[in-house]
């Protein structure tokens, strides 16, 4: 079986977003929100932080994802081999026969 983990892109109040890692928890597939490894930051957008540096780091990572996904709504989800540290996958959006896929794929 293939070593494979998630990162999610997420923002608060968003129902989907929620409910992307609900169901990642529920079957099992392990998945990153948190950025450069920084356990007390999370992959959250959030464009009206009060925190200065988390709402530069939102409106930097919003152009970013946008050019690279040519997404417009989050979650944003990456599949990414660990031996290789290749991205699998890209989708936004809860959708979780693609969530369901992937965990196939590691179960």
């Amino acid at each position: 079986m293939a070593k494979l983990h998630a990162v999610l892109y997420t923002k608060p109040h968003c129902m989907l977003c929620k409910m992307t890692p609900k169901l990642r928890d529920s079957l099992g597939l392990p998945y990153e929100n948190t950025y450069y490894g920084n356990s007390e930051q999370t992959n959250s957008i959030e464009l009206d932080s009060k925190d200065i540096s988390k709402r530069e780091w939102s409106e930097k990572k919003v152009e970013k994802l946008k050019a690279k996904y040519q997404i417009t709504s989050l979650p944003l989800i990456k599949i990414i081999d660990d031996e290789t540290e290749k991205v699998l996958d890209v989708w936004s959006g809860f959708v979780p026969d693609k969530i369901k896929f992937w965990n196939s794929k590691i179960n």
